[in-house]
């Protein structure tokens, strides 16, 4: 009999061993839709499992990508660093490339696009990447998918969606199927918890075919650290509402109970946060912060994590001709106009970036 796959994740379905991945009780018979109960779990009860996906099987798997074919790389507009893994840029250095970038709808809406791909473009540039074509989309509120398509049919060629967990890949192939009525089976699964997609999933596309790909999390990532609650909490739902400050120096700012920025030198600057509703931010001045954030960890300043951090401390110098942002993945970035220095604590194993602002 023919393997039988996972209409949701794409792995191979077994019956045998409910211990072991991808086992369904149903009896495996062949043009049958069924999902494994990993998925069924996520669609029907909302439950969180762990991916079967490790780094190791992640890398033999797109390894066997063809180089005669197209990479369609899915990015979080709103974790660009976050969500571009090394593994991707490698094999993507040898393939043509294009970039859908998702989640438009959570910068604001003032952003004018073709700033935002100049310097998305100039991010990716840094990474070695050389796009035939940027895409801003909202897989979510399905904005900007018939701009992919039209990029998809002049590839005519395979075409293989790639991206970290959590990007919004398959919310996209959903409403691609939607879209061009490919395929008649029930859709992807789609869930808020990284690791959805388990193995290539074929979707025909004329004389063609468009392959989803597992995602896997960078290690440097906040996603490593947090129960999934709190990851669906940090993921914004809406456009965000940038929150200004005006700070001087020996000023801190509380990111939830999860990071610290502090002003350490220099003139009155201005510090915009973009990140989600659910994220408290709290101002205090530097000599208090210790003693605040042991007070206030969980309470006050939420989300946090179940275990004080140990903080590792991270310095940026600023310049006032220039607005930067600094990036802390899988909670947001922070814009600033001004100069002087920052110092950043963030638990160990994740890393922040410094760029160029992508906004303003």
């Amino acid at each position: 009999m023919k393997d039988l796959h996972c209409i949701g994740c794409g792995g191979k379905l077994q019956n045998e061993d409910k211990d072991k991945p991808f086992y369904t009780p149903k009896s495996l018979e062949e043009n049958t839709s069924l999902y494994c109960m990993r998925c069924f779990r996520m669609r029907n009860y909302g439950e969180v499992m762990p991916s079967h996906v490790g780094k190791d099987d992640y890398i033999s798997m797109i390894g066997t990508i063809p180089k005669d074919s197209t990479l369609a790389k899915v990015i979080d507009i709103f974790d660009i660093e976050g969500s571009i893994l090394p593994q991707i840029t490698t094999i993507a250095q040898s393939r043509d490339l294009i970039i859908i970038a998702n989640k438009r709808d959570l910068l604001p809406k003032s952003a004018k696009d073709s700033k935002i791909k100049h310097r998305l473009n100039k991010i990716l540039a840094d990474y070695g990447l050389n796009p035939k074509s940027i895409h801003l989309i909202s897989a979510m509120k399905n904005q900007g998918v018939d701009t992919v398509l039209e990029a998809f049919e002049k590839e005519n060629r395979d075409i293989y969606i790639v991206g970290a967990a959590n990007t919004g890949k398959s919310t996209l192939i959903n409403h691609m199927i939607s879209a061009t009525a490919a395929r008649q089976a029930d859709p992807i699964t789609t869930f808020f918890a990284p690791g959805t997609t388990q193995a290539f999933i074929e979707i025909p596309f004329g004389e063609h075919t468009i392959y989803d790909t597992p995602g896997l999390i960078k290690q440097n990532h906040f996603f490593n650290l947090l129960d999934p609650e709190t990851i669906k909490a940090l993921q914004p739902k809406k456009e965000i509402k940038p929150k200004s400050y005006q700070l001087e120096a020996n000023q801190t700012i509380f990111i939830g109970g999860l990071a610290r920025m502090d002003f350490i030198t220099g003139l009155p600057a201005t510090f915009v946060f973009y990140v989600s509703q659910n994220v408290t931010l709290h101002r205090t001045k530097l000599i208090n912060a210790d003693v605040f954030f042991e007070k206030h960890q969980g309470t006050t300043l939420t989300p946090a994590l179940k275990e004080a951090p140990s903080f590792k401390i991270h310095q940026f110098p600023l310049k006032r001709e220039h607005k930067s942002d600094v990036v802390i993945p899988g909670i947001g970035h922070f814009t600033i106009e001004g100069s002087g220095v920052v110092r950043l604590y963030l638990p160990e194993g994740v890393t922040p970036y410094h760029r160029e602002a992508l906004i303003g």
